[in-house]
């Protein structure tokens, strides 16, 4: 297993541009580019590890991440490493989003009209524009302040499972596994650095069960749309950890006291077997890396759309009653 201490110091500082609802609009003709990726954005050599689909770390990643990340070695005073365009097409849109003085970029290559991808956390070169066209290949810029770059792909022949679809931008809708886009002579040196328990190494983030508690929620009574920096701490999953994928986690933004992502006992109740008819929930919370409890969630389905729940920090009690505190999420 891999530890994320330096991930974990950097990401809180990273996860801005991860986010976002700029729809990149084309400048240029479209191009008419087949959406397979001939090139890894990072050298293979230099690849640390890959993670996949569905990666959780509240706030910025409440609910599971729609792109992958490539990990590479980095200590301060490393040299950047070049990032090379997976495929060729339309740069729609470069996103600023600096950290720590360092121009990081979040930028939106269109291949086609059906097919977009974007990488995160990279510094664009100087002649990088928007409306210009790439080759696939191409070095298009390099390695920012942290240890890994996103890889997200926006394909519209994909359509994503949710239980409330309007809640999602494109992104996430139409999020493609970015390492099935890669050309066969890649894909199988990738795929064996996915750092992912099982069969699968692509991941999902189509976690709902309707009719159940697994999933996705947000705080009622809010803005309908919760993503970005205002809305992140208003959102709750009950999703799975990407590396050990049969281990359930609890995913809180804030709101609830108890900010971070939690274990549940392995005898807990399966979120996606409570339901309406089970009533009220009790579920322990665990610090992941110890297993002790952190705190007490109680939970209950009010409809097939609406949780009322409440947090109870540092509490080492096997249940509770809701009282003035309880608050009421939704689908």
């Amino acid at each position: 297993m891999k530890f994320f201490l330096p991930l974990f110091a950097l990401m809180i500082l990273l996860v801005a541009a991860c986010h976002t609802h700029s729809d990149p609009t084309p400048s240029a003709p479209s191009p008419n580019e087949p959406g397979i990726f001939t090139y890894s954005p990072i050298e293979k050599s230099k690849i640390n590890y890959i993670l996949s689909l569905g990666w959780i770390q509240p706030s910025g990643h409440t609910i599971p991440s729609d792109h992958i990340y490539f990990f590479f070695p980095h200590q301060s005073g490393d040299p950047v490493l070049p990032v090379q365009a997976p495929g060729g097409g339309l740069i729609t849109k470069i996103l600023e989003v600096p950290v720590l003085n360092v121009r990081e970029c979040k930028v939106w290559i269109k291949m086609n009209d059906k097919f977009t991808y974007y990488l995160d956390h990279i510094v664009p070169a100087d002649s990088l524009k928007e409306g210009s066209t790439i080759k696939a290949g191409q070095t298009i810029a390099t390695t920012g302040i942290g240890n890994s770059i996103d890889l997200g792909v926006t394909d519209f022949t994909v359509q994503l499972d949710f239980a409330n679809p309007k809640r999602y931008n494109d992104e996430t809708i139409h999020c493609g596994k970015p390492l099935t886009y890669f050309a066969d002579s890649l894909k199988t040196t990738l795929y064996a650095k996915v750092d992912r328990e099982g069969s699968d190494k692509d991941g999902r983030i189509d976690i709902d069960v309707k009719g159940s508690l697994a999933g996705n929620w947000f705080l009622d009574g809010t803005t309908f749309y919760t993503d970005g920096p205002s809305g992140w701490n208003q959102e709750l999953s009950f999703a799975f950890d990407i590396q050990h994928p049969q281990k359930i986690l609890v995913s809180i933004g804030g709101t609830l006291g108890l900010t971070g992502k939690w274990g549940i006992p392995s005898d807990a109740p399966l979120p996606s077997a409570v339901s309406v008819a089970s009533g009220k929930v009790a579920y322990k919370l665990l610090y992941t890396e110890s297993l002790t409890q952190a705190g007490l969630m109680i939970v209950q389905m009010i409809d097939a759309d609406h949780i009322k729940i409440e947090v109870f920090p540092n509490s080492q009690q096997a249940d509770a009653e809701f009282d003035a505190n309880a608050l009421k999420y939704a689908r």
